[in-house]
């Protein structure tokens, strides 16, 4: 086949940064190389939207005097896996995807999560742990009283085997307020502060749920509708004095957030009683893990809500926990932290409707 006519798209893996000296780098998310690339370089991929032969980009882009010079870049961008080369279809014309002499596509990433993920395998950046570490402990000096939380040693446990047996996610709760002690008994078992790991200045704690380097960095506020003995309104949770903080009383902002970001998502009629709006406070974590930080926070997010809802079912609560992220936070009542907080989840929480009913599960074969 006459070489002119392949057919040259642009790697969408790659994406453009700029270096330290100020000029273009290409980098490659999917094999994590990086390419120092000149102006033209990047304008010739710019004229790369869509697949074309090496004549075709020739008459579209001005930066060589003959198609046989475009050629030859071509190949050799090929050849570094910048740009995919594919053989043309009946048509003369390729489709832009599936296999190619460069590996297969199409597998659902993008670029940018496969940046993330390939950034998190590499570990924390060299000059990582500078400075003061962030403090543990998050302090609102907004917030008005501050409502001292029930242990839950006076609330009995059943089996963890039960206990994983029966876990559900609900969406529908029983007509009536969440108990303030099952409230205290749920974030005194999922989240509350047990201790400081050595050296105490590195600010790191042991809590129910992991966290990576005992970091520790999400921050529990709870949206309380119907919460019995304790009024309607946003809080912030206290692990170290497990308490709870009140940042505003219930609005119309409120019960759009909750909306938002729980009832419409997880298709419930109506919303829950009570629910949990999950932050990260992300300077914890970078400071120790700068470069890998926001996959820290993912998992330790997904550690703190396997927790909590382990935590409802044991307690006899119902949950259902809300994936969703607000990008920016919205949240009303974190209106002055939004540069150090990021929204990385929710959960709702109330009482079942029937507490001997589980919904129906098929089983396995057959």
């Amino acid at each position: 086949m006459d070489g002119h006519q392949y057919l040259y798209r642009r790697n969408p893996d790659v994406l453009l940064e700029w270096g330290e000296g100020g000029g273009p780098v290409l980098v490659d998310c999917r094999r994590w190389r990086k390419f120092s690339a000149k102006p033209a370089l990047v304008g010739l991929l710019h004229q790369l939207d869509r697949p074309q032969t090496a004549d075709e980009l020739h008459g579209r882009w001005g930066g060589a005097d003959h198609a046989d010079e475009v050629h030859k870049i071509l190949e050799r961008l090929a050849a570094a896996g910048i740009v995919h080369r594919s053989a043309p279809d009946g048509d003369g014309r390729a489709d832009g995807g599936g296999e190619t002499e460069n590996g297969p596509g199409g597998d659902g990433w993008t670029p940018y999560e496969l940046a993330v993920h390939a950034q998190a395998g590499r570990g924390p950046v060299p000059h990582a742990r500078r400075g003061t570490p962030p403090p543990a402990r998050f302090h609102h000096p907004e917030a008005g009283d501050a409502i001292a939380l029930p242990d839950g040693d006076d609330v009995p446990s059943r089996p963890l085997a039960r206990v994983l047996a029966e876990r559900r996610s609900v969406r529908a709760f029983a007509p009536a307020p969440v108990p303030l002690p099952l409230i205290g008994a749920f974030l005194d078992r999922t989240a509350r502060v047990r201790g400081h790991f050595p050296p105490r200045a590195y600010e790191q704690t042991q809590r129910p749920a992991p966290s990576g380097g005992g970091r520790h960095s999400l921050e529990v506020y709870l949206l309380a509708r119907e919460v019995a003995g304790l009024a309607p309104g946003a809080y912030h949770y206290d692990p170290f004095q497990h308490t709870l903080h009140r940042l505003c009383p219930w609005t119309d902002g409120l019960a759009a957030l909750q909306q938002r970001t729980v009832t419409d998502l997880a298709l419930m009629d109506s919303p829950p009683p009570a629910g949990l709006y999950l932050a990260s406070c992300t300077g914890r974590t970078s400071w120790k893990y700068e470069g890998m930080a926001l996959s820290l926070i993912y998992r330790d997010t997904g550690c703190l809500m396997q927790t909590m809802s382990l935590a409802a079912t044991d307690l006899g609560l119902a949950s259902c926990l809300v994936g969703m992220m607000e990008t920016p936070l919205t949240a009303p009542f974190l209106a002055p932290y939004r540069d150090r907080l990021i929204h990385v989840g929710s959960m709702a929480l109330g009482l079942p409707t029937d507490p001997l009913a589980a919904p129906a599960v098929e089983p396995l074969g057959g």
